[in-house]
């Protein structure tokens, strides 16, 4: 636990958005239908769509090469501007993984859209992921306002 908070200390307001990204990735990746591993079809709105098209092998490298480029960019880039690209990039991945989230709970049985109960505990699953993003947004945000 020490090495991870010494490693968030370094450069918090990246790691506020890693979660929700890397989730983001992960499910976009896991999410696609069957006929993306066949003839690649792929189900993607974000430009990350034509890295899906060429492999997925290249999707993760791409992934890598994205994470450790923005990592560089907010150990440079200094306020507001930071604290803005922190914000949007929160809000898109969560926006992101969770609609995915939504799709593959409905594709696995986990709720029927005529069944209230299985809506009402797939919300709550959905209530419980952008809680845990808040938590740890929250936490890398007050490690940066202490840093400065």
């Amino acid at each position: 636990m020490v090495r991870v908070k010494l490693l968030i200390k370094k450069n918090p307001l990246f790691f506020a958005f890693f979660f929700p990204s890397v989730m983001d990735g992960t499910m976009t990746l896991l999410g696609q239908d069957a006929s993306y591993w066949t003839s690649r079809v792929v189900n993607e709105g974000s430009p990350a769509y034509f890295f899906l098209l060429a492999s997925p092998w290249f999707f993760i490298v791409g992934s890598v090469i994205w994470f450790v480029f923005w990592y560089q960019i907010f150990r440079r880039i200094k306020e507001p501007f930071n604290i803005f690209l922190m914000f949007l990039f929160i809000a898109g991945h969560s926006w992101g993984s969770g609609s995915w989230m939504w799709r593959m709970m409905r594709v696995h049985g986990v709720y029927t859209v005529n069944n209230q109960a299985s809506v009402l505990f797939a919300w709550g699953i959905a209530v419980f992921y952008f809680a845990l993003i808040a938590l740890l947004a929250t936490y890398c945000l007050r490690m940066y306002l202490e840093k400065r």
